[in-house]
This record gives C-alpha cells, sequence and structure tokens, in this order.
C-alpha cells in the first residue's frame, strides 16, 4: 500500500504546482527489480520512452545495463551523449530522418545503433543513405503480432525483408522487434497465453532463416505488461538471444502498479505535487492546480490520478489548469494544501514536464531536465 508519507516533501514550499517529483532510492530499486525478473543485465534493453532523462540512463548504466531502446530520434541522440553501448531505434526511419540517423551514426561512434523497418523501399532507401556516408548500421525486422500498428506478420514477407537486410551492403541484419503492446491482460496466465501463441510464428521463422544459413543475433520482446513472462520464457534456440524491454516499469504508474503484481519489486517512483486553488463554499468539492497540462490525458476523464492523502477522491471536472475533486473529507481541505499524486500513465505525462524536481530523504537534492521530451525537426 502506497503511503504519502513515502514521498511527502518536508518543506514543499520550495516548489510552485503542479511539479513532478522523482525519487533516485526508488529508481534504484526499479532497476533491481527489473535485473532480477530478467535474470542478468543482458538480458534486458529497457526503453526511455518513460523518464527521457540523462540521469536516468545513468542509474542504469550503474548497474551494468548498456543496451537501450527508444522511440524518437532525440531519444537516440541522448543516449549517444550518454555513450550508451548498444541503441534500438524502435521505429520506422521514413524520409529525412534517415539522414538524422546518418548524422548520428557518424556523431557517435562509441554507440552501436539500430532501428527497425517492416517495408523493402525504406530498407532500400536506408541502404543508399549510409553507403553514400560510408556508414552502417544494424536492423531488426518489425513484427506485428496483433497489434497492427507497425511491422509485418511473421512469414514469407518477413522472410524475404530478412534476406534484404543479409545481402545490403550497409545494412547489418540483427534480428527481429516482436512488440506485443496489445497484450495487457491483469491475468499472467492470460499474458503467458498471449506470449506463447504469438511467439510460434517468429520461431518457424527464425527456424527457417537459419536454415538458411542466416544468422538471427537477437528477439527483442516485449513491454511492460509481459516482460516478466518474456524473461521466463524458454526460447531455447542456439546462436538467438531474447532481450526484455520494459519501459514503464522504470518509474511505474498507478494502472500497471494496480493491473500487474506479477511484476514484483516495482514501486512508483515519480509523484504529481499539486495544491488546491479553490474550494467551493457548502460543497464537498475543491479544485487543484492539476489540469490535463501536467498529468496525461490519455486515461479516461475521472481515471487519471491517485491520490495519496485522498483514498475516495472523485475526479470530477479537468481543464487545462484546473481539476476539481470530490471527497469526503472535503471539510478539512484548505486552500494550499498540498497533495501528492500518482499519475495513472506516467510516460505521457512525464513528457508534459520540461523539469523533474529531484527528491531525497524528503528533501529536494536536485533538478533534471528531461531532455528528451523535445523533437528535432530540421537534419541541420
Amino acid at each position: 500500500m502506497l503511503k504519502p508519507s513515502d514521498y511527502q516533501l518536508r518543506d514543499p514550499n520550495q516548489l510552485i504546482t503542479p511539479c513532478l517529483l522523482v525519487y533516485p532510492e526508488r529508481i534504484r530499486s526499479n532497476i533491481e527489480a527489473m535485473i532480477r525478473i530478467a535474470g542478468s543485465v543482458e538480458r534486458l534493453r529497457p526503453h526511455v520512452k518513460t523518464h527521457k532523462t540523462p540521469q536516468v540512463v545513468q542509474l542504469q548504466q550503474d548497474f551494468g545495463i548498456h543496451k537501450f531502446k527508444c522511440a524518437t530520434l532525440c531519444e537516440a541522440k541522448m543516449l549517444g551523449e550518454c555513450e550508451a553501448a548498444d541503441v534500438l531505434i524502435a521505429y520506422p526511419q521514413i524520409g529525412p530522418a534517415i539522414d538524422l540517423l546518418v548524422q548520428l551514426v557518424e556523431k557517435f561512434p562509441k554507440t552501436r545503433f539500430s532501428t527497425v523497418v517492416d517495408d523493402l523501399q525504406a530498407a532500400q532507401a536506408l541502404n543508399e543513405a549510409m553507403l553514400a556516408a560510408s556508414q552502417s548500421v544494424g536492423v531488426l525486422v518489425d513484427i506485428d503480432n496483433g497489434m497492427h500498428r507497425t511491422g509485418i506478420p511473421a512469414g514469407d514477407q518477413a522472410v524475404a525483408l530478412y534476406r534484404f537486410l543479409c545481402e545490403a551492403q550497409a545494412l547489418v541484419p540483427r534480428g527481429l522487434h516482436v512488440y506485443d503492446g496489445q497484450n495487457h491482460q491483469p491475468d499472467r496466465s492470460e499474458r503467458e497465453t498471449a506470449v506463447a501463441n504469438l511467439m510460434q510464428p517468429v520461431r518457424r521463422m527464425v527456424e527457417q532463416l537459419r536454415a538458411e544459413d542466416r544468422t538471427v543475433e537477437t528477439l527483442v520482446c516485449g513491454g511492460t505488461p509481459t516482460f516478466p513472462v518474456f524473461a521466463n520464457y524458454e526460447l531455447d534456440i542456439p546462436g538467438t538471444e531474447l532481450e526484455c524491454s520494459p519501459g514503464t516499469s522504470i518509474f511505474s504508474d498507478f494502472n500497471y502498479g494496480h493491473d500487474y503484481p506479477d511484476i514484483a519489486g516495482i514501486q512508483p517512483a515519480a509523484i504529481l505535487m499539486t495544491r488546491v486553488i479553490s474550494k467551493q463554499a457548502g460543497a464537498q468539492t475543491f479544485t487543484l492546480d492539476l489540469g490535463n497540462k501536467a498529468v496525461a490525458a490519455d486515461p479516461p476523464a475521472g481515471k487519471r490520478c491517485h491520490f495519496l492523502s485522498l483514498p475516495d477522491a472523485k475526479e470530477l471536472k479537468q481543464n487545462e489548469e484546473h481539476l476539481r475533486v470530490e471527497s469526503s473529507v472535503a471539510d478539512s481541505v484548505a486552500v494550499g494544501d498540498v497533495h501528492y499524486v500518482v499519475p495513472a500513465h506516467i510516460c505521457p505525462t512525464v513528457a508534459l514536464h520540461r523539469f523533474v524536481q529531484v527528491v531525497e530523504g524528503g528533501e529536494l537534492v536536485d533538478c533534471w531536465e528531461v531532455t528528451a521530451r523535445d523533437r528535432i525537426y530540421r537534419v541541420h
């Protein structure tokens, strides 16, 4: 059970609200839990989309984690600046994004970059750009296993695309990207069944490629919900390693903590601090400065916040800078009171804040810039 005392600042008047607090001790604890679940650091390729900060990358590197996954080129640039050894950009590079990827490969020679493809023409364009720059880049075929967002099904078309990667002069085939974001069943056994089913065609594809003497180095699998499932999955294909790529687990949030108790040891490490800015006379309601510009609005309205000190709080209406709340203890609430909130979805919440406030032992000790929340719009 989460306790307000675990997150409270001794002097909250140092900060104007709303703001996002992070707790390095809890981040370290989550990293230890991730390594324990995965079985080793070599089995981990955590996604940086949740935190987007070089300081958290450094904390992971301190534990020996050297492989990372990202979605944006700004995140990839941040990882290059952190001298991350191995970076997978799990997002198709199209148009001028290919030119920027070439620049990143040139600028950060200490980092082994890879990306994903699901289209032959895009792969050809990537090969031509790398050839023109006398560079090379790793590539994984992006497998659609039911999410229908990007990727192609494991089968003949995917095999043909992988063959092209093997023959292309400036592309290095690294394996398959198998993200199953559609699998978020609270029941562990249902997730296990889903993973077992989706992996059957993937295994057949790997075996076919290996029969052709083609190297399939890595399968990068799953996100946070299926992290413990893939961590226990027996791949047993010589020469092919399975890597887990959880993201949300580094900070956690209310929904994941509530829905997936089998992700043992993970606890919220990022909390919103908010203040009461108005109180409605004679009503069991009051207003906080926690609008949808401070907390992720992708969960349904009314289900975006978990109030640590107001367990019965009900979100009535949220605007850009306001959140009206109903509570049975509204009579005891005063304008100016500080409250601590676990967001339902932490990843887009972090992206709403340019800086996070660092708390250790109840004291404000630092401020980290969320450097990779920005986007790169121009190649030069």
